[in-house]
């Protein structure tokens, strides 16, 4: 089981109904976030805003390309390969660099990912084939947009770092569950922050048209400061 303390008040979500997977009648989504830090940047700095293949920015569009994560910039998954969420602006970019390494700058993974051509908050789903993240280690993952024919030292970046811990008994058994609010509370209550805006991103992809799933995905992206990107759309 986690052991932290938490870090200022929770967030609390009150929900009415749970229309995906176990349903009780009323249920509450609580991220407790833990008292964790991220290790210092190996690269000297978390993101850099060149504008070179960026649009410039709107009332009703985010400008700048930003990771789906809190403030403390590293959260707690479970998963061997978790899902990362990022918001990507409208760009003439197409393709973007992603990387994972370990605390010690070693490449765990990289790859090049199809950008998609409108702007929203994208789901950079781990394939099978990247090796599992190792329990209690550090990992920092960054996306540099890709400008021109090739990486350049002022493209867009962004990154953050992930932690894998052992699954809290509540959720220990939950990775066959249907995505509900009943167990993105679970994971939320728990402070796992990787799983918990991947799995209420995928309810609110399945039901986008769903007020209470809706003001949960606000609601939880406010509560990490991410207030400016909290109505941009998900997109696949």
């Amino acid at each position: 089981m986690l052991k932290y303390r938490l870090l200022g008040s929770a967030l609390l979500i009150s929900v009415s109904c749970i229309p995906v997977g176990i349903a009780p009648s009323n249920a509450q989504v609580t991220f407790r976030p833990p008292r964790i830090l991220a290790p210092r940047e190996s690269t000297g700095g978390a993101s850099r805003d060149g504008n070179s293949c960026l649009s410039a920015h709107t009332e009703t569009q985010q400008a700048s390309v930003t990771p789906v994560i809190p403030l403390n910039r590293i959260g707690f998954t479970v998963k061997e390969r978790p899902t990362i969420l990022v918001y990507i602006p409208q760009t003439s970019a197409r393709k973007a660099l992603f990387s994972l390494q370990d605390e010690q700058a070693n490449n765990h993974y990289q790859t090049t990912i199809a950008l998609p051509a409108k702007p929203g908050v994208m789901a950079i789903k781990l394939s099978e084939y990247v090796p599992a993240l190792q329990t209690g280690k550090n990992y920092q993952w960054s996306l540099s947009m890709i400008c021109s024919a090739e990486l350049e030292p002022d493209s867009p970046l962004v990154n953050g770092w992930v932690q894998r811990v052992h699954p809290p008994v509540n959720v220990k058994n939950s990775g066959h569950l249907s995505p509900s609010l009943e167990l993105v509370s679970h994971l939320a209550n728990n402070g796992l922050w990787y799983d918990t805006a991947s799995v209420l991103a995928q309810l609110k992809q399945a039901q986008p048209h769903n007020p209470t799933i809706s003001i949960s995905w606000q609601q939880l992206l406010n509560s990490v400061g991410l207030n400016a990107i909290a109505n941009e759309p998900l997109i696949n």
